[in-house]
């Protein structure tokens, strides 16, 4: 069950620290944030404001530490206020036994830019009754955690599966890629094919004779090896593999030839 406010007063800085009654609620103590942790390169960067944009994410830790005796958890909870701006909250259990500063983390699932200051209060603890005293206290990696330590030994044992969820990152981020660029290759086809249909069908409707035939070669020629050198470039700008050079080449090779034909024809008319 919650220990009301008048065994928090009782409990004071025995129980949390430092300790204002004017932060006591009904179940609850108000906790003031002190610092914001993010990680970068496998570094933690302390700050004492930040901003998160729609979808981060940044660990806080609190002015107050604890102190749980044995018969005695904790809970982190968001306040009402925060969670109405667009704030989640995620944080452990605290155990009986556990002394440490309060951490937790919170996200921005708003769709604005939301500022976080030192002092703001954006969550509260709160303190329930054990049934009993536990015969084995908490002893884990993160007891008298006074300052963030991210995930400390935790980091080796779940390193092979966050460089997987990496690798599938990158993977998703080539699909997508290669997805684009055989996009813009079929739409370069299409629209020169249109183009070709419809220009060759005006040079019919409206010349005769010879010189009909050699604007349309001309034309033809010229089109072609544009599409031709403009798919090799498009290719290798976007796509998420090694571009084949010899393929490569060979469009080049093809493009080339094609406005080496229309300057002949051209010569012609």
């Amino acid at each position: 069950m919650f220990v009301a406010d008048r065994n928090i007063k009782a409990a004071g800085e025995q129980l949390i620290s430092p300790f204002s009654e004017e932060r006591v609620g009904p179940i609850s103590y108000d906790l003031s944030s002190k610092e914001f942790h993010t990680t970068k390169d496998g570094e933690i960067i302390t700050q004492s404001g930040i901003s998160l944009n729609p979808g981060e994410s940044v660990f806080v830790s609190c002015e107050e530490q604890i102190d749980l005796p044995s018969d005695m958890a904790a809970i982190i909870n968001a306040r009402n206020s925060k969670i109405r701006q667009g704030l989640r909250l995620d944080a452990p259990i605290y155990y009986p036994g556990h002394k440490t500063r309060v951490f937790f983390r919170i996200s921005n699932v708003s769709t604005d830019t939301i500022k976080f200051s030192k002092g703001e209060q954006y969550a509260a603890i709160y303190f329930i009754k054990v049934d009993g005293s536990v015969d084995k206290p908490y002893e884990g990696t993160f007891n008298n955690e006074l300052n963030f330590s991210g995930m400390a030994e935790y980091r080796g044992a779940y390193q092979k599966t966050m460089q997987k969820f990496e690798s599938q990152k990158d993977e998703l981020k080539n699909i997508e890629k290669g997805i684009y660029a055989n996009v813009l290759v079929l739409l370069t086809i299409f629209v020169a094919l249109f183009s070709l249909i419809n220009i060759n069908v005006g040079l019919v409707r409206d010349s005769t004779g010879a010189g009909t035939v050699f604007r349309m070669l001309v034309f033809n020629f010229g089109t072609v090896g544009s599409i031709a050198i403009l798919i090799g470039f498009v290719q290798r700008m976007i796509s998420s593999k090694p571009v084949n050079q010899h393929m490569l080449w060979i469009e080049v090779g093809i493009g080339l030839a094609c406005f080496v034909a229309a300057s002949v024809f051209a010569t012609w008319l």
